[in-house]
């Protein structure tokens, strides 16, 4: 199981169009191979109406439930059930002041 972060942006076809500034995004993938992983990641995140602006070269290899943190736990688990999940961590224009 792989974790993959990226940061998006949506697309005027994405649910939070107008809403959101952008997001950082968790992807988990349920894939034998990175490179795989990775198109998928990008499918499911150009899927559900996001842009990709940035995705990490980094990632996470994840080999049971025990390595995943319990914040995350959740969606290892749903991605184990239907192969991937993702999480949008989205923030708005005036998240951005300091």
């Amino acid at each position: 199981m792989f974790q993959i972060n990226a940061h998006v942006l949506p697309s005027i076809d994405s649910s939070q169009f107008g809403k959101a500034q952008g997001a950082y995004a968790v992807i988990f993938i349920d894939y034998k191979d990175i490179d795989g992983a990775y198109a998928l990641a990008k499918f499911y995140i150009e899927d559900d109406g996001w842009v990709i602006d940035e995705i990490q070269d980094e990632y996470l290899l994840f080999t049971s439930p025990e390595d995943v943190s319990e914040e995350y736990l959740p969606y290892y688990k749903e991605a184990l059930e239907t192969g991937y999940s993702l999480l949008f961590n989205c923030y708005e224009k005036d998240d951005l002041k300091d």
